[in-house]
């Protein structure tokens, strides 16, 4: 095919790990189709570059570009396992496939959070069990265990779900830096917890991968009825994240995470244990997963004859894991959306619900499936909730904003004429002006809703920043200090917002934390300082005391004892 006409690359990976079987008892493999683009021995493209060096083992390969055919199409699995070229593969065409997933919900490209456009895949950087995102490297970073006790070397490169983890919290970074600041516990449980759902999602639109979740069908394909119940879907091998890696990380336990299998208790804000990142986490997944699950059941019991007890029926495992697919497509792409809309900073758990609801309502007003009822119940279930007149209340301004002197097409790119905006109607978006105030972003985004239609709209993000002494805001806010706080430790406060705009260049959100809620600043101080979140100078705000490249090694340290080790 003429390089002008090519479109996509379509490559070959194990579908989540090797210890996950198919009906032919082979490792379960899929076919990806990621966007094609010229490539270079690493392999290396325009946003990934394939760096196999191991620092354990002092050794570095350079492996060929992927030919316009994949050579690993009919690999058998002792290849799959043990070629180091498809491990290349493996991480470059799953990462590939997570960001075009990414920039095809919020319609554009997008940028790292650091300098540069590459970031680096090193698929055996270490001999551990361990796998992390490295903004100073500008890296993810995949460990592995060797051989021992007659068990083969466990690569975490080989598992899609770490791969798809991994890179979400690389664009997680470049959407929303400011989320690696010293915040409340929500704010890393976000890092954690998305990054699972968007692994256990992007698992789940793989028809292949989500038959094998419905069990074994018989000669014609179909199975039972009696496994279209939740208990069955729960229990599923798509509950897990990271089978094998998990096997060796919880002593043979199981996968990492069972999220679906465990509800969170009622009192879940109130415990101590749930403020590790997570733990915390593991609520989204929870709720995520439920609303998966609920939305497939209906779709599957939907294709039995009506009026008839589809449990002692059956059905055609293909149709069913397609229906599986195409709720959790959906199903990520609402929440992917949902990130445009949050806050620069301060995040809680009601900003994702909130932000998700906002943007779906953009593209999907009608909300035929009721997909959006479906995530305020489930949320709602453990806690966190929206306003009753939250599709209304995403412009709270005292007045109309005025648009004299504005150059509306510069509102949809430049970031001092979205300062000008901001600082000709601060008084009409309640922001305080005697705040250090910077735009950080301005990023247009045209996406396509399900009537077929163009959503244009310019999302525009401002960040504000106060230092002063603990006693200091103790005076301005009239508040009480926490406990354990000493008046004469410097600490920094945050506030921000996130601005959206119509194709017309008008204001139709302003999604914000304002710097000035003091109860809040005073909260998160309290969680700092209770939590040993103080930099190398003893100050509140400013940084965890750990290098911010190196945030999500420490989070994924397999030393801890929270049962987590990526």
């Amino acid at each position: 095919m003429p390089e002008n006409t090519r479109t996509h690359l379509d490559l070959r990976v194990i579908a989540q790990d090797p210890s996950v079987k198919g009906d032919d008892d082979g490792i379960l493999t899929a076919v990806v189709r990621v966007p094609w683009s010229r490539m270079e021995d690493g392999p290396r493209g325009p946003r990934f570059h394939v760096v196999d060096y191991d620092a354990s083992a002092g050794r570095f390969l350079l492996h060929p570009a992927p030919p316009d055919r994949d050579v690993f199409a009919q690999a058998p699995d002792d290849q799959l396992v043990k070629d180091f070229a498809f491990h290349a593969q493996q991480v470059y065409a799953v990462a590939s496939k997570t960001l075009a997933t990414f920039e095809s919900a919020l319609g554009r490209r997008l940028s790292w959070g650091f300098a540069g456009q590459h970031l680096h895949l090193v698929p055996h950087a270490f001999a551990e069990a361990n796998a992390y995102y490295s903004w100073e490297d500008r890296s993810l970073l995949f460990g592995y265990v060797p051989a021992a006790g007659g068990r083969g070397p466990v690569y975490t490169c080989l598992s899609y779900d770490v791969v798809v983890h991994e890179t979400t919290h690389a664009v997680l970074d470049g959407l929303r830096r400011r989320y690696l600041e010293p915040g409340l516990p929500d704010q890393a449980a976000l890092h954690e917890g998305f990054a699972d759902v968007v692994a256990l999602l992007s698992v789940f639109t793989m028809p292949p991968v989500v038959e094998q979740a419905l069990g074994p069908a018989d000669k014609s394909g179909r199975i039972s009825g009696r496994n279209v119940t939740l208990d069955k879907l729960r229990r599923g091998v798509l509950t897990g994240v990271a089978e094998q890696i998990g096997q060796v990380l919880t002593q043979g336990r199981g996968a990492l995470r069972r999220s679906a299998l465990h509800p969170p208790p009622k009192d879940w804000a109130t415990r101590a244990a749930y403020a590790e990142p997570h733990k915390r986490g593991e609520i989204l997944v929870s709720v995520v997963l439920d609303v998966l699950l609920d939305i497939w059941l209906k779709r599957l019991v939907a294709l039995f004859p009506p009026g008839e007890d589809h449990t002692r029926s059956t059905l055609d495992r293909a149709r069913a894991a397609e229906e599986g697919a195409k709720a959790a497509g959906h199903l990520l792409s609402m929440m992917i959306r949902g990130l445009d809309y949050l806050p620069p900073v301060e995040f809680e758990l009601p900003d994702l619900l909130y932000a998700v609801l906002l943007a779906d309502v953009e593209m999907a007003p009608d909300d035929d499936l009721k997909y959006r009822d479906i995530l305020i119940d489930r949320f709602g279930q453990v806690g966190i909730t929206v306003p009753a007149d939250w599709a209304t209340s995403g412009l709270d301004v005292e007045s109309p904003p005025t648009y004299l002197g504005m150059n509306f097409a510069a509102l949809r790119s430049n970031r001092d004429e979205v300062f000008r905006f901001l600082w000709e109607n601060a008084h009409r978006l309640g922001i305080e002006t005697e705040y250090y105030t910077t735009v950080e972003t301005v990023l247009p985004s045209q996406r396509i809703g399900p009537d077929g239609l163009i959503v244009s709209e310019t999302v525009a993000t401002y960040v504000q920043m106060l230092d002063l002494k603990a006693g200091e805001l103790e005076r301005i806010s009239g508040l009480n200090l926490p406990e354990g706080i000493d008046p004469a430790t410097p600490v920094q406060l945050f506030g921000g917002g996130t601005l959206v705009f119509d194709q017309f260049g008008h204001l139709k959100l302003h999604i914000h934390k304002d710097l000035g809620e003091w109860w809040r600043q005073l909260r998160r101080l309290d969680y700092l300082n209770g939590s040993g979140k103080r930099d190398s100078q003893q100050r509140l705000g400013f940084s965890d005391g750990a290098a911010r490249g190196q945030a999500f090694a420490e989070l994924h340290n397999t030393e801890l004892t929270t049962g987590e080790a990526w």
